[in-house]
């Protein structure tokens, strides 16, 4: 697990660091004794890489460099969220990175029907570039200039 300076960090979770035990050849029983977790904590965690087709992600996006599709997109997309008595949704820090938002970053939020789709800036500026090209507005036109126009018109009308 190395970083992209290329130096070697240390795992940052426990599931980061079973899977770096695991790696290193150490059996379950070992792992679950050397930090202390049960041993059904380190199965789930290795048995679920192996459902997720052997893709280990972490909390930390810089690590979930495998096949950006699919590697960094745990348990297939699927999370529970709690929500907090203030209405506090938490997203977790690996769907963040997956979505380019660091801390203090902006996502956008769209309600369809049943659904709440959160959308990475990216993505959210690709919506707004195909809606704006399927308004078929002629490039040459200048629509704030028309839009003041009409309005200098209507108040030369109330006047």
């Amino acid at each position: 697990m190395s970083s992209a300076s290329g130096f070697e960090q240390a795992p940052r979770t426990v599931a980061d660091q079973i899977r770096a035990l695991a790696a290193q050849g150490h059996a379950r029983a070992d792992i679950a004794r050397m930090l202390g977790k049960r041993y059904q904590h380190v199965r789930n965690v290795l048995e679920g890489d192996k459902l997720r087709g052997g893709v280990a992600t972490s909390g930390d996006p810089a690590r979930n460099t495998v096949g950006v599709a699919e590697a960094s997109i745990p348990f297939g997309g699927v999370h529970r969220l709690s929500i907090e008595a203030d209405g506090t949704v938490r997203l977790p820090a690996d769907v963040l990175g997956v979505l380019g938002a660091p801390a203090g970053g902006v996502l956008i939020g769209v309600l369809e029907a049943d659904r709440f789709v959160i959308l990475s800036g990216h993505a959210a500026m690709d919506r707004v570039r195909a809606l704006v090209a399927s308004l078929s507005i002629d490039p040459k036109r200048v629509l704030s200039e028309e839009l003041i126009a009409e309005r200098r018109a209507e108040a030369a009308a109330d006047d």
